[in-house]
């Protein structure tokens, strides 16, 4: 049980005794500290057990609300003894607990040296306490332990910014064994690296880290990373300018301001990048900190051998991108139209991001695919990604299979399928179909990054949530069957799948992908009645369609020549199909008819507009103007008679 006084700013104190192993405070009264005072948000704060180790996070803060502990503004520290912790204009004073750390006092390496001095004096033991001085020598005061200033000590305090204050309260012996024990591990160098990533993460003010690729065919990648936005890719010249200089660089790439730090072998070999963003590389500390890790990775990369960062090798190969079979036929996105080269660009740019991802798509555009591969391309591949399907089970039996149960005493405990995503990734299928209760717990999970476990302990939980979904969530919102806010979280990055129709160009490229899949004949296996007879049809199930279509094709004619009448019945049916609606007016149906018509026929002369506009007796103006009103494609992508 730890206790806690609290000290108001009249002057009033009381003591507070709380036993639990996930500790709140704030003003809300749902915290288990109440702290009722000018600056003190609802939930402001978290005291984490651990052991026999306590630690504070910082959860929010606002103007006028910076947490200091013992004097210094933190984010994120381990708690002693004796620590007063300071919000707003209320203290609060740790009673009992861990004894202090003495290395917790203890200055960083000197600095004004090169690399390697720096990670040696950070990876050496601390030296013994001096001896007690004699009865009859005069006491001498104890210098004052080294403290970092950020660069702007000279602003006046409201001005400085509250990110690089945060590190005062980290010291840099405290993490190196941790740091050093992560590189260490017999794992491949990107796991290693993601680890390591991950630790400084949730254990320094380091909230952004990555490590960048330097083989040739991936120059600036990241390979492995933790960052708060968007990690930009470095472009070679950036590359260049770092392994030119020798040393950390600032570059500003794709609007943000960097500091490069070259991973070098013993002999100035540059096998790898660090990057840390600016905000965080001004402070002297943790610049020393990406001096000295740089320094102590090119050393363990020496030592066990690895190839440089982003080449593949047969020894301590890294994780394969794809680190399990796609379910999807495809096993990479396929197609070349413009709406699939946007979504690649897409996926590239978010793969490296925290935030939650929501996939919206028909039926059969390959959700499941785009979700698995946004897992294979971020830092967190090594990592399992877990899928659970919103409509698979009731609410209490999709929360069991999230949580998992604590069970009688002489039963054994099934752990959750979200603890096993944990560092992973969690893909939830048809996420507006989710029951109220899951949504709670989804909207804590994303809100606080924890979630309450069988037995009511908070427990922290590290993934990134993909939700995919059938239809608009916007629609489900407005039927009150899904909470607004947990929407907007979890809609931060959306993508949209276009539908086969959209997209009939990429029709050969995926006969090609599935017949490869499933063993049936390729494109060129098609005559032109045929492939023509695909791309004309309007595909209601989207790539799924032609994937059983390609199934059925291989069990009856292997890899064979295709003629139209091999086909399914449906994709020679020559009709217009009109669906109306209950609001369509005449005006309505008529254009219906109408785009559906000059469709058909454009598609029959394979986008001769001259052509067209005679079958259909009107100019070729008339016809052009047409096809832009009702935004209808040329059709030149169908293949000709030879």
């Amino acid at each position: 049980m730890l206790s806690f006084e609290v000290r108001k700013p009249g002057g009033e104190s009381e003591i507070r005794k709380v036993h639990r192993d996930v500790i709140h405070l704030g003003a809300s009264s749902g915290n288990d500290l109440v702290v009722r005072a000018r600056g003190v948000l609802g939930r402001h704060a978290r005291i984490s057990v651990a052991g026999e180790e306590l630690r504070l996070d910082v959860l929010g803060t606002a103007p006028g609300s910076d947490v200091y502990l013992n004097g210094a503004i933190v984010k994120s520290a381990a708690l002693a003894a004796g620590d007063r912790i300071q919000i707003g204009e209320a203290t609060i004073t740790l009673l009992n607990g861990p004894a202090p750390n003495p290395n917790r006092l203890a200055a960083p390496p000197p600095r004004g040296r090169d690399a390697f001095s720096v990670a040696a004096a950070a990876l050496a033991p601390p030296p013994p306490p001096p001896a007690p001085p004699a009865a009859q020598a005069p006491r001498v005061p104890e210098p004052r332990p080294r403290t970092y200033e950020p660069v702007h000590a000279a602003r006046p305090a409201e001005s400085r910014p509250s990110s690089l204050s945060a590190a005062q309260g980290f010291r840099l012996a405290d993490v190196w064994g941790e740091l050093f024990g992560r590189l260490r591990a017999s794992a491949t160098l990107e796991e290693r690296l993601q680890e390591v990533a991950s630790y400084l993460s949730s254990s320094t003010p380091v909230h952004s880290v990555a490590f960048l690729s330097v083989a040739d065919s991936s120059t600036g990648e990241a390979i492995a990373a933790i960052w708060k936005g968007t990690l930009p890719r470095l472009g070679r010249r950036s590359v260049d300018e770092v392994f030119a200089s020798g040393g950390p660089t600032d570059i500003f790439e794709a609007g943000m301001r960097l500091r490069v730090y070259p991973v070098t072998r013993p002999g100035a070999e540059a096998v790898g990048l660090l990057v840390l963003p600016m905000e965080l590389a001004a402070d002297p500390l943790l610049n020393d900190l990406g001096v000295a890790l740089a320094a102590a990775i090119g050393f363990v990369h020496a030592e066990r051998a690895d190839a440089p960062f982003g080449e593949r090798t047969s020894a301590h190969a890294p994780a394969a991108m794809v680190t399990a079979p796609l379910e999807d036929p495809v096993t990479a996105v396929v197609g070349s139209s413009l709406a699939i080269q946007n979504l690649r660009v897409s996926l590239q740019r978010i793969a490296s991001a925290r935030a939650p991802v929501l996939v919206i798509g028909d039926v059969g555009t390959g959700k499941t695919l785009v979700a698995e591969t946004l897992h294979a391309l971020s830092p967190r591949r090594p990592r399992p990604l877990v899928r659970i399907s919103a409509t698979a089970s009731t609410a209490a039996a999709l929360e069991e299979d999230l949580l998992g149960t604590a069970g009688p005493p002489d039963r054994r405990r099934r752990p959750g399928r979200l603890f096993e995503a944990d560092g992973g990734t969690l893909l939830i299928e048809e996420v507006s179909e989710l029951p109220a209760p899951t949504q709670a717990l989804l909207y804590r999970l994303l809100e606080a990054r924890e979630v309450v476990a069988p037995g009511g302990r908070s427990v922290p939980v590290d993934v990134r949530v993909i939700g995919t979904s059938s239809r608009p969530l916007t629609r489900a919102v407005e039927e009150g069957t899904f909470r607004d806010d947990l929407y907007y979280r979890l809609s931060a990055l959306t993508l949209r799948l276009p539908t086969l129709r959209d997209r009939k160009e990429d029709i050969p490229a995926l006969l090609d992908a599935f017949a490869a899949r499933h063993g049936g004949p390729p494109a060129a296996a098609y005559d032109v009645e045929a492939m023509n007879a695909l791309l004309d049809f309007n595909y209601a199930g989207n790539v799924r369609e032609v994937e059983n279509e390609v199934r059925r094709l291989a069990a009856q004619l292997g890899t064979g020549p295709v003629r139209l009448s091999d086909l399914d019945a449906k994709f020679g049916d020559e009709h217009v199909e009109l669906t109306l609606a209950e609001s369509d007016d005449l005006k309505e149906i008529v254009e219906k008819v109408e785009r559906q018509v000059i469709e058909r026929v454009m598609r029959k002369v394979r986008g001769n507009q001259s052509l067209g506009a005679r079958l259909l007796n009107i100019s070729r103006g008339s016809l052009i103007a047409k096809m832009k009103e009702y935004d209808i494609k040329d059709f030149r992508y169908l293949k000709r008679q030879d």
